[in-house]
């Protein structure tokens, strides 16, 4: 019996890669015009059955077709769906670092200058706090929610164009809000707010119909599924809710009505970003991502659901509750708001222990991305603990000791929002980009820059910020440290966006660069867990369809078979996607036994080098 070249479980592109020739017969039965020059990236038998076509006929076409002599095939390009993460992180890094974190820099520093938190007009701390929270947290989360979700699922990105249109909906919607907060209370600033309110809704909805749709079409339910549906759900409100806010802070008439609306909606506003959006989807990604990443522990079941509406639950709550007490004045309702804190710290608490985040993890896996990743799960605990002490601190020390007529301390809680955001939010954003970023440009993360510098002076300034503005209650001197520790975060911003950047044109570079030459048949060749996926293709081809039938889905993509799989052990990449890693090796031992000839045969290693590190 001839052998089967092509098998039902195959991919579209990489059979047409492979056998160029198999293009006519695909096409005579309707991939014409889909997905491109090699096809979408779907398996055979899912085109037969969509397209009605007897999948032993169609592979009996197919066989006949690819065991001609092929014509020969262009050079395969990158779709926008491989590569979609790199203009929203781009957007993302520019936009920290001019609109965002260099505005709230600067900012701070005027603020201390002043010694008084009116130092500066409050429409441009609004502008920097909404750049920051749409624009450099947003776009990250758009960034990687495009490229990565679809891989979680083993699908492809519905809509590539569609996804990508919402980034400059969303940049120019950014753009023209911080004008319309700089020109405010002076025409057409209504006119700017309102129509960049309504930009950043329509990019927000279009972000949430594009994941929806790709997790809809990939139907693979997964733990983390409810945590990103909830995110998107705490983003679209936050995207409504924002013409609203606009409004209200912008065009108030008169002091007292300017404070109570900032007073009553200001909290609540920032809750639904920063708990709804950032904190529920880094909880979601991190159930898919940490233990697969990084071999750390999967959370059990109970702690799953606990962790989802215990923290949704109390966003609720929290919001309500606050609302409630100062719309009716019915103070009682805080109580409620207290509870909620409670809940959210002791997710806090829980997360660390659930992923035994603090073991050591195998040293194959320790990279630079870790230490970002346990230092912001660390400010997590004191952002946390920080909102549970909130009213001890008002009630029990800021009031009695500085005989405010007022008690709530705008330093304390400032303090917490900032440990919030910069230690938490934006350290996992550095975290989990300085691993994926290398990975998905086929740079080895081992061998990347480890971005100390960055690590010590994220948390550095986030310390001195936190501590010197609570201290700001007490005594003026503090402002002035706390003036310049923006700067210390900018400084350490400036170094990670230059490291990321270098690694997305390394990238760019590589999926243009002449296909991998022959391997010299006199290198050494060991199969163990500690080869790269990419050596072993790139040596033995056949090994290919071994890695297609153990569910690498992705590697049917050539693109990222030259980029991320130069990145990827075979340890690494079984303990992503939940593969038995000694079967797997078993099975490619075989077949590189099978198919190699004297000049390029391998010395199967000892079985204690093939073992787990």
């Amino acid at each position: 019996m001839r052998e089967q070249l092509i098998t039902g479980d195959m991919s579209i592109p990489d059979i047409v890669k492979r056998y160029p020739g198999t293009r006519a017969v695909l096409d005579r039965y309707g991939l014409k015009g889909c997905g491109g020059p090699e096809g979408p990236r779907e398996s055979l038998t899912w085109f037969a059955r969509l397209h009605g076509v007897p999948l032993d006929q169609l592979l009996r076409e197919l066989n006949d077709a690819a065991s001609q002599p092929q014509p020969a095939s262009s050079e395969i390009r990158p779709s926008l769906a491989d590569t979609i993460y790199r203009p929203f992180f781009l957007a993302g890094l520019m936009t920290v670092l001019t609109l965002g974190c260099l505005w709230g820099a600067i900012n701070l520093f005027f603020i201390g200058q002043h010694h008084d938190f009116g130092g500066v007009d409050y429409s441009w701390t609004l502008a920097h706090g909404h750049a920051m929270v749409f624009g450099f947290v947003g776009l990250f989360i758009m960034g990687f929610a495009y490229q990565a979700f679809p891989r979680f699922k083993h699908t492809t990105l519905w809509r590539p164009e569609l996804a990508l249109f919402s980034l400059p909906l969303m940049i120019g919607g950014i753009g023209l809000q911080a004008v319309a907060h700089l020109l405010a209370p002076r025409s057409p600033y209504l006119t700017l707010g309102l129509t960049a309110g309504v930009l950043q809704l329509i990019a927000v909805i279009i972000f949430a119909i594009v994941i929806r749709r790709t997790t809809q079409q990939a139907r693979k339910p997964e733990p983390h599924d409810r945590f990103i549906a909830a995110a998107l759900g705490w983003f679209v409100l936050a995207a409504m809710a924002n013409p609203l806010i606009f409004w209200l802070f912008e065009s108030a008439t008169t002091r007292e009505q300017f404070l109570f609306r900032v007073a009553t909606f200001n909290i609540p506003y920032r809750d639904v970003q920063l708990l709804g959006i950032a904190v529920v989807m880094v909880l979601g990604v991190s159930l898919r991502y940490l233990p697969h990443a990084y071999g750390l522990r999967e959370p059990s079941p109970g702690w799953r659901a606990f962790l989802f509406w215990g923290v949704n639950g109390a966003i609720l709550v929290g919001i309500a509750a606050f609302l409630t007490g100062m719309l009716t004045g019915w103070r009682e309702a805080m109580m409620m708001q207290e509870l909620a804190a409670v809940v959210l710290f002791a997710v806090a608490l829980g997360i660390p222990r659930q992923f035994h985040l603090f073991r050591p993890v195998p040293e194959s896996e320790c990279d630079r991305g870790l230490k970002f990743i346990r230092a912001a799960y660390g400010w997590f605990i004191v952002a946390m603990a920080m909102l549970v002490l909130v009213p001890v601190y008002n009630f029990g020390i800021y009031q009695p000791l500085t005989g405010a007529s007022v008690p709530f301390s705008h330093a304390f809680f400032g303090a917490y929002r900032h440990a919030l955001t910069v230690g938490f939010i934006m350290m996992m954003i550095v975290g989990v980009s300085s691993k994926v970023v290398p990975t998905l440009a086929g740079v080895e993360v081992r061998r990347a820059a480890s971005l100390w510098p960055t690590f010590w002076l994220l948390n550095l300034g986030n310390a001195l910020r936190v501590s010197t503005e609570i201290a700001t209650d007490f005594t003026p001197a503090a402002y002035a440290i706390m003036g310049v520790s923006g700067f210390i975060e900018v400084t350490g911003l400036g170094l990670w966006a230059y490291d990321l950047a270098r690694h997305m044109r390394a990238g760019w570079r590589l999926e243009r660069a002449s296909p991998p030459v022959a391997v010299i048949a006199e290198q050494p060749f060991q199969l163990t867990l500690q080869t790269k996926v990419a050596e072993v293709i790139e040596r033995y081809p056949q090994t290919l369809d071994v890695f297609l039938r153990h569910g690498f889905t992705a590697l049917g993509n050539p693109v990222l078979r030259r980029t991320m799989a130069r990145a990827v052990t075979l340890e690494q990449a079984c303990r992503r996607e939940g593969v038995d890693a000694t079967a797997l090796l078993a099975e490619l031992r075989q077949v590189i036994d099978a198919k190699s000839s004297p000049a390029s045969a391998t010395t199967r290693p000892p079985r204690s080098q093939a073992r787990p590190v």
